[in-house]
Parts: structure tokens; sequence; C-alpha cells
């Protein structure tokens, strides 16, 4: 039997350490893996729900241009997809801390 030395002990311990840090990090990654390709298929789910309903609402479009009236496509169960909505995103400032007044405080020196 060979006798372990501090140093070698102490490796073997950081070893350990490691493996478990490593475990946790392999983990995270596995997990982000995931999530990105999850992510990429709402993206493309999105997409190719956004050019069916586009299909169908040219499709909906020739059939009135061919003598369909709305009334006898919706009587028919047959109505085109709503146009997308345009998304607007919200940006808020504190109102206390406008552009026009931090600048001022900047000069003057006030906070």
């Amino acid at each position: 039997m060979t006798a372990t030395t501090g140093r070698q002990a102490a490796a073997a311990a950081a070893k350990t350490l490691l493996a478990d840090r490593i475990a946790l990090v392999e983990t995270l990654g596995a997990a982000l893996d995931t999530h990105r390709r999850a992510d990429e298929a709402v993206t493309t789910a999105r997409t190719a729900a956004a050019t069916a309903a586009q299909h169908a609402r040219d499709a909906y479009d020739a059939a009135k241009t061919g003598g369909w009236t709305a009334a006898e496509l919706t009587k028919a169960g047959l109505r085109a997809p709503a146009a997308a909505r345009a998304r607007t995103t919200k940006t808020t400032t504190p109102p206390h801390d406008t552009g026009a007044e931090a600048a001022a405080n900047a000069v003057t020196g006030a906070a």
C-alpha cells in the first residue's frame, strides 16, 4: 500500500469538489441548450403560422374576387385569419428623473 501525501490528498479533495461543480455547469449547459432549441422551435412555429395565415388571407381574398361574398363565406364557416397586430413595447422613465432634470443636475451638481 502506498502512503498518500498531503499534496495528493489535497489534489484528490480538489478534484472531488471540482467534479461536483462541473456537474452543475453541465446541467446548466444542458438546460440552456434545451431552452435554446425550444425557443427556436417557437420562432419556427410562429413563422410557419404567420405564413399559413397569410396564405389563408390570400385564398380568402381570391374567393371574394372569384365571386363569393364575405357573408357567403362566413355562412360556410370560412373566415380569413385576422391580420397580425403590430407589437408595441413600453418604455418607462421614472417621473422624477427626466432627461432635462438629469442634465440640469449634472451642470449644477445637484442630486
